[in-house]
């Protein structure tokens, strides 16, 4: 695949990115979206993962299989930690401790039994399968965060992640205070690294949680993968798309929205992207769009994908067995088709629109209001209709965008192969089990 995206006049031009220094620990510049990242100058192997819900440990095994020398992530990471407990809803503790990893069948049945009370499954969450053990910090029963943040397990090549949909939001709030998180490059892929040095004043800090090798792409974050010759651009939205949640920010107190253990994306956060896009636009760039919800499925994100110019696009959050691989074309009978997909998210959006308007239009300030009519753009932006007896005018995104879905980690993953200025993929998937 061509390593250049399509020049766009509207857009401004980028400002001078920073570049890295291209020792294997470069140093982080202040800048959230104009950092880059200096993978490999010769190429490499990156591993698109999914949905490892807290087994973050498999991170460094997979890239060890697949001789991968970075990771993107594209949500259900498994941010909790034990204080997460009291604020998850029993329904979405249930959800997560029937599909996790870390839990073995005979500890899973014992903690969904009939006779199990909330309060009783969230103790032996933290306290492990024998009731009688004090809780302790060494084992937590959802996820492996918490070593993350102490230091017991270093990710092994850089991770790049958005959040899923089962997550907790005070976390990634902790997480968008911390500096940009240190970065440790391996030369070889076979060789596990030594750990990056942590941050002086510790790697669980005050004010916020910097993880090295651990990028968070949101609305505001964006870097730069330089390898191959290539220069991927990666742009993040993480969260479930729900039509009914897109105004609402729940008990996240910054700007990304969450409660109960569950995280959404909201309209803010789509403005916000799309003004940092704008920022950073630079043509000889390939785009790359991580989210978690499936473009494919939500015609907003399709319309995002618009606006961004996507070159690329990866997802989740359908938990097939097998990956999808496809563009519009492929997919779409015509491009009318294509455009009625588009319009029938425009229809859904303003519906969802004109119920609330009255009531945000009066409460965002300067900032948000251009921001929401990024959003409001981007929700908008529908392919022209043809003239009576004419085509549909073919939008570049027909044919040139790609789009790949991926399978929970449990059972498949995609590699980009970047070298010689050209994206190679390779797809491996468990399938189904035969019945």
């Amino acid at each position: 695949m061509a390593s250049t995206a399509p020049p766009a006049a509207s857009a401004p031009p980028a400002p001078a990115a920073s570049a890295a220094p291209s020792s294997p620990l470069a140093q982080p510049v202040d800048s959230h979206s104009n950092r880059v990242d200096v993978i490999n100058s010769a190429g490499g192997r990156i591993l698109c993962v999914s949905d490892i819900r807290g087994a973050i440990s498999t991170l460094n095994t997979l890239a060890a299989e697949h001789n991968a020398i970075a990771i993107i992530h594209s949500g259900d990471f498994g941010f909790y930690e034990p204080s997460s407990l009291a604020s998850i809803s029993d329904r979405t503790l249930r959800h997560l401790v029937q599909y996790s990893s870390l839990i073995t069948p005979q500890f899973r049945s014992q903690l969904l039994a009939p006779t199990v009370s909330p309060l009783q499954l969230r103790d032996l969450l933290a306290r492990g399968p024998n009731p009688k053990a004090a809780p302790s910090d060494d084992y937590f029963g959802l996820s492996e965060f918490p070593k993350l943040l102490s230091g017991d397990l270093v990710l092994n090549v850089p991770v790049y992640t958005v959040w899923g949909a089962c997550e907790d939001v005070a976390i990634l709030e902790k997480i968008r205070l911390a500096a940009p998180s240190l970065l440790n490059v391996p030369t070889d892929p076979s060789v596990v690294p030594p750990p990056p040095p942590p941050p002086a004043n510790g790697t669980r800090t005050i004010s916020g949680y910097s993880i090295p090798n651990l990028t968070v792409l949101d609305e505001a974050t964006t870097r730069v993968l330089l390898i191959g010759g290539v220069r991927l651009r990666l742009f993040g939205l993480g969260g479930a798309v729900v039509s009914h949640k897109l105004f609402d920010n729940g008990t996240g107190t910054a700007t990304i929205a969450g409660g109960g253990g569950t995280m959404w994306t909201t309209v803010l956060q789509i403005g916000e992207l799309v003004d940092t896009a704008q920022k950073v636009y630079d043509p000889t760039e390939t785009r790359l769009l991580l989210t978690h919800a499936s473009p494919g499925r939500e015609g907003l994100l399709s319309q995002l994908c618009l606006v961004l110019k996507a070159d690329l696009t990866l997802s989740a959050g359908l938990h097939f067995r097998y990956g999808v691989s496809y563009n519009e074309f492929s997919v779409q009978h015509d491009p009318e088709a294509f455009r009625g997909k588009l319009e029938a998210a425009r229809k859904g959006f303003n519906e969802v629109w004109e119920t609330v308007k009255g009531q945000v239009e009066g409460v965002v300030d300067a900032n948000q209001k251009a921001l929401l009519e990024n959003a409001l753009a981007v929700a908008n932006r529908v392919p022209a209709a043809p003239a009576a007896g004419g085509q549909a005018i073919e939008e570049s995104a027909w044919k040139n965008c790609w789009n790949w879905n991926l399978p929970d980690a449990a059972f498949g993953s995609l590699v980009l192969d970047v070298r010689d200025g050209r994206v190679g993929s390779e797809m491996k998937s468990q399938g189904e089990s035969s019945r």
